[in-house]
């Protein structure tokens, strides 16, 4: 049988392998860009919880090298890196026989599978590009507030309805699609890494939460104020709390920030952040 062909090339012609230890080598040379799967690796193949999203990975060799590694969740994310861009084609190649919902990852690599998909025509209703930045111990500069603290369990509720409000108002996602069990399950994961909120006027009005931690970084993320309670500083001393935190066991804290989001941008400017790469997230649909 003649190897399979797409976009003119022999894509059974590259090397597979799901060897662990070989792609979390891979993956740590390029951690940056790969802070999502790096975070996940340690739960690969555990059960931890109704609303886990299992993880599974491929890697690429081409002359004994291997070039490339992507990610795939069951619920349809799908995280590809490469090094070698001719990896594209065969990585492709396998995310076609998978259901693929968001596109994920730096811009560099997202952006040439798109080209290819819209080709195949998909089409998407999201599509979003990220600053990732970063801040070190040197170069914070704290806004501390008082009202800011350490997330406890008896905030859990409320944690998870600022979660539903992030998901409406960041993503657009109708209220109808948003589950309210998920929320309170990633809520509880929050308050286990180390969240941080703001209590106003008897409720919790800001919050921000640990993401992912790497031997080389920190990334935190979901960091939402509620309506009305805006332009206070809270964002900013949410963070500040959580970097002070972080950076005294990890050389970096990272955040990704939406690049039409200038008021964000500029915050995080201000507490010390710079630009380190950019990121992109796209929902897929095929028709």
């Amino acid at each position: 049988m003649a190897p399979r062909v797409l976009f003119g090339e022999a894509v059974s012609a590259w090397e597979r392998t799901k060897d662990p230890q070989e792609i979390e080598r891979y993956l740590r040379v390029y951690y940056y860009e790969n802070i999502p799967l790096l975070a996940d690796l340690p739960q690969m193949g555990r059960e931890i919880g109704p609303y886990a999203d299992t993880l599974s990975l491929i890697g690429y060799r081409r002359q004994g090298e291997l070039v490339a590694v992507q990610g795939f969740y069951h619920y349809g994310r799908w995280l590809p890196h490469f090094v070698d861009s001719a990896a594209l084609e065969p990585m492709l190649d396998d995310a076609l026989r998978r259901r693929i919902r968001w596109l994920m990852g730096v811009r560099r690599i997202v952006d040439p599978f798109l080209e290819r998909l819209w080709e195949l025509g998909f089409s998407s209703d999201y599509d979003e590009e990220d600053h990732l930045c970063y801040v070190e111990p040197e170069t914070l500069v704290p806004y501390p507030l008082p009202e800011v603290r350490r997330a406890t369990p008896e905030d859990i509720p409320e944690i998870a309805e600022l979660r539903f409000l992030f998901e409406r108002e960041y993503f657009g996602t109708p209220e109808p699609f948003i589950s309210k069990g998920w929320c309170h399950y990633v809520a509880e994961h929050y308050v286990q890494q180390g969240a941080y909120v703001v209590e106003r006027d008897g409720r919790l009005v800001a919050m921000v939460a640990v993401e992912a931690e790497l031997p080389e970084l920190a990334h935190v993320g979901a960091v939402y104020t509620r309506e009305g309670y805006r332009g206070r500083g809270f964002a900013k001393g949410v963070v500040t709390a959580i970097c002070e935190e972080l950076l005294a066991r990890k050389p970096r804290v990272t955040l990704t920030v939406r690049v039409d989001n200038e008021i964000a941008y500029h915050v995080y400017q201000v507490l010390g952040f710079r630009r380190w790469t950019d990121y992109r997230m796209t929902r897929l649909h095929r028709f």
